[in-house]
């Protein structure tokens, strides 16, 4: 039976993918949006610069591809689905709605059928430029949706010439870059900045990521040698990300009563969920709109002015949990879950102060996740200084240990861990962090018995420490990317190479250092 890497290179080429190809693409474009994250953020100026759109992309994209691997071995009709599914109740911000309306229009296109084509694909591209412009309550040029129809109509083109679903790919992605190109026509914003649409790039970053992983070839996206400079927020008022459960709830009205609390307004169906985002000078006003017409699953707010966000409920709990953490990515998504979570770079809070606004929470028990040894320093004092709520302080050190107790830990919303599960993973994790130092790549933090491993390449010290932690006999592994490491996908291909069995969540978390947070299970 041939390998994961020998099988891709056959499928990856045919004229049809099935359930192991649509995964191994996935992955592809999670990987390209991660590599650009921090680029498409920094580009992010329409509607507001909130410096947020590749995050939102990538988490979204993230939550599908998880989804989708949970689902593996049911089918595509199956995976296709649950990525779907994973991408709404993920999607944040314009950017993550319209790509969960792309997952959308693909499980429903291969809802009765095992496998892609390039008809299916076209026909996807279609559903998904209507399903995203209904999305809108008022659809603007120059971003997501001019991409998005444009590579439907490249799409068809395509077809109607004979192509083969890789030909297709590569003419649709085609498209969508000279589409992206042509952004700055439409809006006099982007014209101003001297930038293109950051969605817009977006989206056609994973097209170009399918499209060359359909050809086996690099994709023509590539990251950029160095991080744009992160434009100035001019955003006023909160970005108002809801999850709402209904039953038989007229989706036009709701749409219509929150154009007048707020702009850039989604309403997105889902049988009975519905996806909502908008930006409203008074989220709590809109909120108790919603509320009228179904129950609120989850609930995300975020300052479009972007001031530092305060340790702070809205209302009382029995249990909270309290992230602490370098890695701005694992906080924003922690955020998502319904956590609390404060970044620890380089601009972290004092020490008193977030013991201040602990001791001012309506909680009766907090538990504390550290990301590396100073936080759990850090939790440890706050637990000695502060009496009420009770502190809980889980022994984490490592931010790829972080990320799998938090993965393991949300519920609806409000994470809430099951402590002997906890505990039991905890024990089983067997972690290490790759830093660079005087030029050369080490990892630290190993087993005090396992031989030095340093190196002048990052994928051979990578590889050296797997595989002294034991990648051989381990069945998943989590990772977690710095800014240091600007391409993952030539990481991502050794490990496969080496280890096909092993199950790799890689993750942006976009922290100074450590440049790679290793954990293996």
């Amino acid at each position: 039976m041939p390998n994961g890497s020998e099988r891709t290179d056959v499928e990856r080429r045919s004229p049809v993918w099935r359930e192991e190809s649509f995964l191994d693409a996935l992955e592809a474009a999670v990987t390209a949006l991660g590599e650009h994250a921090a680029q498409l953020d920094a580009l992010n100026v329409f509607p507001v610069a909130d410096r947020d759109t590749g995050t939102n992309l990538l988490l979204t994209a993230q939550a599908a591809w998880r989804g989708a691997r949970a689902a593996a071995g049911s089918g595509l009709r199956t995976v296709a689905r649950a990525a779907a599914d994973a991408a709404l109740r993920a999607a944040h911000g314009n950017s993550g709605v319209i790509l969960s309306q792309f997952f959308r229009a693909l499980a429903e296109t291969v809802a009765d059928r095992d496998d892609l084509d390039a008809a299916t694909l076209a026909s996807a591209l279609d559903r998904a430029d209507r399903l995203a412009r209904q999305a809108l309550l008022q659809p603007v040029e120059g971003t997501m949706i001019t991409v998005l129809r444009a590579a439907a109509e490249a799409a068809q083109q395509a077809l109607a010439e004979g192509a083969t679903l890789p030909e297709l790919l590569r003419r649709v992605s085609d498209a969508a870059i000279e589409a992206v190109a042509r952004t700055p026509e439409y809006l006099p914003i982007l014209r101003e900045r001297g930038v293109v649409d950051s969605g817009a790039q977006g989206l056609a970053l994973l097209l170009d990521a399918w499209a060359a992983f359909a050809r086996g070839v690099p994709p023509q996206l590539q990251p950029p040698p160095v991080t744009l400079a992160v434009s100035v927020p001019d955003g006023q008022g909160a970005c108002v990300n809801v999850l709402l459960e209904v039953s038989g709830s007229d989706t036009a009205q709701i749409t219509e009563e929150l154009a007048r609390l707020g702009e850039s307004v989604e309403v997105v169906r889902d049988t009975h969920l519905l996806r909502i985002h908008l930006h409203a000078e008074n989220p709590e006003q809109a909120l108790r709109t919603l509320q009228r017409f179904g129950r609120l699953v989850s609930v995300v707010i975020d300052d479009l002015s972007l001031s530092s966000p305060r340790v702070q409920l809205s209302e009382p709990r029995a249990h909270a949990l309290l992230v602490l953490s370098p890695a701005p990515r694992i906080v924003t998504f922690a955020h998502r879950l319904g956590a609390l979570a404060v970044a620890t770079g380089r601009e972290a809070a004092a020490l008193d102060t977030l013991a201040q606004e602990i001791a001012a929470l309506p909680v009766e028990r907090l538990t504390i996740l550290p990301g590396s040894p100073e936080d759990w320093q850090r939790a440890c004092e706050l637990a000695r200084q502060v009496e009420h709520p009770r502190l809980e302080v889980l022994p984490l050190q490592s931010l790829a240990a972080q990320l799998v107790v938090l993965l393991l830990s949300q519920v609806d919303g409000e994470p809430e861990p099951a402590t002997d599960t906890v505990q039991e993973v905890i024990g089983r994790l067997r972690t290490a962090d790759i830093v660079r130092e005087q030029a050369l790549w080490q990892a630290i933090r190993l087993d005090a018995a396992s031989e030095r491993v340093r190196g002048e390449e990052l994928v051979d010290v990578l590889l050296r420490a797997l595989d002294a932690l034991g990648a051989e006999a381990a069945e998943s592994c989590t990772i977690v990317i710095g800014e240091a490491v600007p391409l993952v996908a030539p990481l991502r291909e050794a490990i496969t190479a080496r280890w096909p069995h092993l199950t790799v969540e890689w993750f942006w978390g976009h922290q100074p250092a450590p440049a790679l947070s290793l954990a293996l299970e």
